[in-house]
């Protein structure tokens, strides 16, 4: 096995022993993940686990999108799911999967077919199979199906009766448990299951499991992470046990998916409201657990974390889609530098190539420093000048070009020569091309459509330009050395498309941008919201005029990984016809 393996024993009152399996699952994968399950259940058995628990959709995946609307993709996670119950005995094992009605035809149309769905009623639930004995016991469904930001689950999945009726418009929260929401361990303890959203909801499932007669509580989750987000998931964990009355058994999946990352970190928490065990964050781990009293404090390094979290973003985005190598521009500015870093963490710096392409406005200190850089990361650097490409380009449009003036044409041009030898040594080697666009300039348009946003993915597209610094900073702080150059860190910033040019010529201070993004972009507030906080009203427009212009450049952008509460690409979905001024 791949995974780490801990056990925690403290002499406490009886508690049964639970296998926390935070496994990280390759959507569709089900062959794979099945295999994974399976190793990971006798394992656990081995050790003499008396409840194995997988997290939200560990068996097809999270989110596996509209797989689900694939029949045969359903049915053969049906298939693989009795081959992991086949392997079990007394000892209940939870996996996330998808339950599904028998397959039927609904007016010459397959069930699965969206229009058929929407028209003839849901029938897939989000669901949590105990299997048991060797074979699948029961089904139990979430209750409350998230829809917004990242989710998408009302889109495809159904949820119970009793729930959708309140959503309908019964105001009064639906507390009453539904008694097959609770299994009976071998020893007696009665354990209420409930799947990720249902914990979250004041006055949910769990709320009800008490009265049933449940010992304790499962949650199995597929929570994506985003900085901050782990000490508002321990707050709620931790008020919903005191709420239930009820200990707390919380997995949660890890691993990155597309541009979601999830950070696992599964606990168990006590009915009075504290952690007293944690598992590793953003890595697989078999957490086994026996124990009631001692408790865990975790500390938080935001900008860690927020490193953790791309580091594994990357290595999984380009594993699971089949790479091993990747390709970026590196010019001697921030942006690069940070990407080329985390890149050599995630793969190994034997896996990072970096294209260093000058221009006539190039300077010798830049391309010291990109070269420094790559000497000091131990990535392997190719010198491509484009000098002469853009010269030709230059001489092909001069006719054309006639009687106007240099602008942001000549400038892109630089950028699409750049653009186009990274996907030249992408499609010959088989390279995967990181973007290096951070999220200021992105949000903005400060970026060249198939230039600097060329790439299968944009590591850096969510993170603002202050975190840039911050994370560059604290790199160098954990490796004792500046790895990357003191002369990246203090230089302006500047595309250097232009002669002198720097980003202040055309941008507000990154330290004031980032702000007014933050509040027009992740809290939603209005132009008059951020002008009534302190902010220059000219600015405040100027800024917010120009998000709203390059969303057609954010929904032609490279997948980003998402490290704030709301992101490019699927977490935030605005109208690129758009003329309201907010």
């Amino acid at each position: 096995m791949t995974e780490s393996l801990r056990f925690l024993y403290f002499p406490v009152d009886r508690f049964p022993k639970v296998a926390l399996c935070q496994i990280n699952p390759t959507v569709g994968d089900l062959r794979g993940n099945a295999a994974k399950m399976i190793e990971w259940i006798k394992n656990a058995t081995d050790r003499g686990a008396e409840l194995i628990v997988f997290p939200e959709l560990s068996l097809t995946g999270y989110p596996p999108k509209d797989l689900l609307l694939k029949t045969r993709f359903l049915e053969e996670q049906r298939q693989r799911l009795t081959e992991i119950a086949k392997i079990t005995g007394d000892t209940p094992v939870i996996v996330g999967c998808v339950d599904f009605k028998p397959r039927k035809e609904v007016r010459g149309q397959n069930l699965y077919d969206l229009s058929a769905r929407i028209s003839e009623g849901r029938r897939l639930y989000n669901a949590a199979a105990v299997l048991r004995d060797g074979k699948v016991e029961r089904f139990i469904h979430k209750k409350y199906l998230p829809n917004y930001d990242v989710f998408d689950e009302k889109r495809y999945f159904d949820a119970p009766q009793k729930i959708a009726e309140q959503f309908s418009g019964d105001p009064t929260p639906n507390t009453s448990t539904d008694s097959t929401s609770i299994i009976e361990l071998r020893d007696g303890t009665r354990v209420g299951i409930t799947i990720c959203e249902d914990i979250w909801m004041a006055q949910g499932p769990s709320a009800g499991m008490k009265a049933k007669g449940a010992d304790m509580v499962v949650n199995i989750s597929a929570s994506p992470f985003y900085a901050r987000k782990f000490q508002a998931r321990l707050d709620l964990l931790s008020t919903r046990t005191k709420e239930a009355g009820l200990s707390l058994i919380y997995v949660n999946m890890v691993g990155g998916q597309d541009d979601l990352i999830f950070d696992g970190r599964s606990m168990v928490v006590k009915d009075d409201g504290r952690i007293v065990g944690l598992a590793k964050g953003f890595e697989e781990e078999l957490f086994i657990y026996q124990a009631e009293d001692k408790e865990v404090k975790s500390e938080i390094d935001e900008l860690g974390e927020i490193w953790a979290a791309l580091v594994l973003g990357i290595r999984d985005y380009v594993h699971k889609n089949g790479f091993e190598k990747v390709v970026l521009g590196i010019s001697g500015g921030i942006d690069s530098a940070l990407v080329a870093a985390i890149a050599a963490d995630a793969l190994g710096s034997e896996n990072v190539l970096g294209l260093l392409m000058p221009s006539r406005y190039t300077s010798k200190q830049s391309l010291k420093d990109a070269l420094l850089l790559a000497s000091n990361l131990g990535i392997e650097s190719e010198p491509i000048p484009i000098d002469e490409l853009f010269e030709s380009y230059l001489k092909t449009l001069k006719e054309h070009f006639e009687d106007t003036r240099p602008d942001n044409t000549e400038q892109n041009i630089q950028a699409r020569i750049r653009g186009n030898l990274l996907m030249a040594f992408s499609n010959k080697f088989g390279y995967l091309v990181l973007a290096t666009g951070n999220k200021s300039e992105l949000a903005v348009g400060y970026a060249t459509l198939y230039g600097d946003m060329a790439g299968g993915l944009a590591p850096i597209g969510d993170v603002p330009k202050t975190t840039v610094y911050e994370l560059a900073r604290w790199f160098n702080e954990r490796e004792q050395t500046d790895q990357i150059p003191i002369g990246i860190l203090e230089r302006a910033p500047s595309a250097e498309l232009a002669p002198d040019q720097k980003d202040a010529d055309d941008l507000p201070p990154y330290e004031l941008l980032d702000q007014v993004l933050e509040l027009y972009i992740e809290e939603n507030l209005s132009s008059k919201e951020i002008i009534e906080r302190g902010f220059d009203e000219e600015l405040v427009r100027k800024v917010i005029r120009r998000v709203d212009r390059a969303e057609f450049k954010h929904r032609q952008a490279s997948p980003v990984l998402k490290i704030t509460p709301r992101a490019f690409w699927w977490g935030r979905r605005m109208p690129i016809t758009n003329r309201y001024e907010g």
